[in-house]
């Protein structure tokens, strides 16, 4: 018995480290479908390579989202909800987010 309870407790700790990275590739994978979304703007004026390289910064960037905004965007029901979710945690707090992105990733659009 006393098996047992060990075989159900390390599956329970496997499990909670196992949940937190695929929470964050669950949250990378959504943004990354938002941006190549995105039909107008500055990110469609980008060559493929550079569109590439920003999109990698902005999801690296936003890595560091508190988890519950991370989770209010990947708890879209669908890809426009997400789009409309990440808008408003972007924008939020007087655009805090947008501007952090435009610091860490600015560069990269200048760079061609």
């Amino acid at each position: 018995m006393a098996r047992i309870g060990l075989s159900t407790r390390t599956l329970l700790i496997a499990s909670l480290l196992l949940a937190a990275p695929a929470a964050a590739a669950d949250f990378s994978t959504v943004v990354r479908a938002i941006l190549d979304h995105q039909a107008d703007g500055p990110l469609t004026e980008m060559d493929a390579d550079t569109r590439g390289k920003m999109t990698d910064c902005v999801i690296e960037t936003l890595s560091a989202l508190p988890s519950g905004l991370q989770r209010k965007i990947t708890d879209g029901k669908d890809l426009e909800e997400q789009e409309h979710l990440f808008g408003q945690v972007v924008d939020e707090n007087h655009a805090k987010w947008r501007q952090t992105i435009a610091k860490q990733c600015g560069h990269i659009a200048t760079e061609s």
